[in-house]
């Protein structure tokens, strides 16, 4: 059965507020890709930045919160704007403005491209006002007007029910005074990774069957019965372990240190692997990522607004699609390795449509190729986290078969199951028999 939403007057404004940023998208980036309308780039890109700020300013948003966005990329800025500027021109004999200046001192011509500073201007213009849309969209009306919004739009049940399941176990949004969210089970988070950090591993396992059996009961309340139990059981798992991936990703391991990005995937991977593995749906992993991506947006924690969406999600698309495949292979770490490899290729899918809808020159690639190479280091070191915690739950599912049997009092003479060689070779998804689902 299928969740109809309530399409009244309060699910309005939320759909309005959703399509607003898409269309303010779709402007601002439309607008200088096409022949026909780049002369106008200087006044729709500019105005349409200037509509953001007016709103926040008169949502009494403070003006902090409008330049932070700005401050937080500003080596992308200057990225672009030294590439264009010192780099030759893009198309020769295209007519492009370009100035020798004399280097004082050494006596060097510098060739300088105005025309390539014409176009990374507009280009940071276009993401400063993708920043402040989303910002915009995250800070008015209520705090839960971007999941409403996302229900009027009919998606998969699985993600609406998770994210709300999701945001009302952490706690709802709670807001600092610069409007930034801050969700609950912080403290729990770090004590597990200190003991993670000790070798400690049992504690993180603890944890997340916690959370899983702490969705469960959510999942399975008096307002749920529509829903059929497959689609309970897997709103639980999804939920379970989105709120261990929004305690993870709360955490400062490395704080200030750009050295390190991406890795929070040591943790992260293993538990998207997890999502797949344990519900009944495909796509499980895609919903844990997609809860993950809307969680950050609306705490504020990404560097390019709503896009930022897409570097939890890719990854959750990637694995759901290769996992079954891996789980075919020999039981050893490094089939896991390579589909976490995979996953962080998937990570930088942000930068890469970011790269793609300014239409920016080849050499612009290297920023998020930069970004890649440790996230791939990070997701090969993510396979072993993951067949860790794979066995950690297999060895529970068969603790909790066990103890079933010993409860139902197994006859001597009755012969044990023996698995058939196809069970072997292809197991069945975990949490079949651990987490039971509850029937109407």
């Amino acid at each position: 059965m299928t969740r109809v939403p309530d399409l009244n007057g309060s699910a309005t404004f939320p759909l309005l507020k959703v399509v607003y940023l898409l269309a303010v998208t779709a402007v601002a980036f439309t607008v200088p890709a096409f022949a026909t309308t780049r002369p106008a780039r200087w006044f729709v890109v500019p105005a349409l930045l200037a509509l953001q700020i007016v709103i926040l300013l008169a949502w009494r948003f403070p003006i902090t919160g409008i330049v932070r966005p700005a401050w937080r990329l500003k080596w992308l800025f200057l990225f672009l704007l030294g590439c264009y500027i010192l780099l030759p021109e893009e198309n020769p004999g295209a007519g492009e403005l370009v100035l020798r200046w004399r280097v004082p001192l050494v006596d060097w011509l510098l060739p300088l491209n105005v025309t390539g500073l014409d176009r990374a201007a507009v280009m940071c213009l276009q993401i400063l006002t993708l920043l402040l849309a989303s910002t915009v969209v995250r800070v008015t009306g209520a705090g839960s007007d971007l999941v409403d919004g996302l229900r009027a739009l009919r998606l998969p049940d699985l993600l609406v029910y998770s994210l709300d399941h999701t945001l009302e176990l952490l706690g709802g949004a709670k807001k600092s005074r610069h409007g930034r969210a801050e969700p609950a089970g912080r403290g729990g988070a770090l004590s597990t990774v200190k003991r993670l950090l000790r070798g400690d591993t049992g504690g993180f396992v603890e944890t997340i069957r916690t959370n899983i059996e702490r969705a469960g009961e959510r999942a399975g309340d008096e307002s749920d019965r529509r829903l059929g139990p497959r689609l309970v059981h897997d709103i639980g798992i999804v939920t379970g372990i989105a709120l261990c991936m929004a305690s993870v990703k709360v955490l400062k391991l490395l704080p200030g240190l750009p050295f390190a990005p991406g890795h929070k995937a040591l943790l992260l991977f293993p538990l998207y692997v997890l999502a797949s593995r344990l519900t009944r749906s495909r796509w499980g992993g895609t919903a844990a990522g997609s809860i993950m991506g809307v969680i950050g947006f609306l705490q504020g924690d990404g560097r390019f607004g709503v896009l930022d969406i897409l570097r939890h999600l890719a990854p959750g698309l990637v694995i759901d699609l290769a996992e079954p495949l891996v789980r075919r292979l020999p039981a050893w770490a490094l089939g896991y390795c390579f589909l976490g490899m995979a996953a962080a290729a998937g990570r930088i899918t942000t930068e890469l449509v970011l790269v793609l809808l300014l239409g920016a020159r080849a050499e612009v690639y290297l920023f998020p190729t930069a970004v890649l190479v440790p996230n791939l280091a990070a997701g090969f070191l993510s396979g072993f986290v993951t067949v860790f915690l794979l066995r950690a739950f297999a060895r529970s599912a068969d603790n909790v078969n066990t103890e079933r049997d010993a409860q139902a009092g197994t006859k001597p003479h009755e012969p044990a199951e023996v698995p058939s060689k196809q069970s072997l070779a292809e197991p069945a998804k975990f949490g079949e028999s651990s987490y039971p689902i509850r029937q109407k």
